[in-house]
């Protein structure tokens, strides 16, 4: 009869391997995670500290299943670079297209979604019935690195102006540098609040679209389809304890669903 030693001996070279790999799918904690750092109120270094929304849901979701995180925040295209070259886990906020899930893993479950708006000045506003019609041959500010949207990233009639701010393109539409500009509904209006000398003068002519927006990890860090699974856990928690709903509700009328 085999002892139990000789069993243990047998069996050991198995546990081992079982060991290592369930430590390589747990990251160390805490997870370095990437925030944008100016897209108040969803996600910014702002007041010396990393708010918004969406900063509030990604914290939530990690602390239901007890998952420290540190938040780091960057300029949004550089954060995507991180993420995309491994050396980040993981940033926020992203919208879904094609490249973007080609890109990355994303999660099934959004942390929200928001209207996409074509503004113009005021005073011009046309009245727009068909939105890619209108902007056919149109110079449209966009932000560097963001999207808006599968239709209008991939369409090939816009001619885009990049500016590093939702600010400069408002700016460069006030100036009639500019056809239009898109931003999102929220980061808008936000900025409206923050810079009452530019209320009243924008309108929004028409929806772009309603993208989902994510937190988005790399392809290129092992633990990160491990870490994707306990997100979305803290996530079905959080939508189902009221929590998620609760931070929604904290952060109106400054935020749409």
């Amino acid at each position: 009869m085999r002892s139990d030693h000789g069993y243990l001996q047998l069996f050991q070279p198995l546990l081992t391997a079982v060991l290592i790999a369930f430590s390589a799918s747990v990251p160390a904690e805490p997870l370095l995670i990437g925030v944008e750092d100016d897209w108040f109120p969803y996600a910014a270094f702002k007041d010396g500290i990393v708010q918004g929304m969406s900063v509030d849901i990604v914290k939530a979701a990690f602390a239901a299943t007890d998952t420290e995180i540190e938040l780091h925040p960057y300029p949004y295209p550089r954060c995507i670079s991180m993420v995309q070259q491994g050396k980040l886990l993981a940033c926020f906020n992203t919208a879904h297209n094609a490249q973007v899930a080609s890109n990355h893993l994303l999660p099934k479950m959004p942390l929200f979604s928001e209207d996409v708006l074509l503004w113009a000045r005021a005073a011009q506003a046309p009245q727009v019935t068909d939105v890619y019609a209108a902007l056919k041959g149109k110079k449209v500010a966009v932000t560097i690195g963001y999207e808006y949207g599968t239709r209008f990233d991939t369409n090939q009639q816009v001619q885009r102006v990049a500016v590093r701010k939702d600010l400069y393109g408002f700016l460069m539409l006030q100036k009639q540098r500019v056809d239009y500009s898109v931003a999102y509904r929220g980061t808008a209006e936000q900025l409206f609040r923050d810079h009452p000398e530019l209320a009243g003068q924008f309108t929004a002519v028409a929806t772009i679209d309603q993208p989902q927006l994510f937190l988005s990890f790399s392809r290129h860090n092992p633990a990160a389809p491990a870490v994707v699974e306990r997100f979305e856990q803290g996530m079905q928690l959080i939508h189902d304890n009221g929590r998620y709903q609760q931070i929604i509700q904290q952060w109106q009328p400054s935020t749409t669903q």
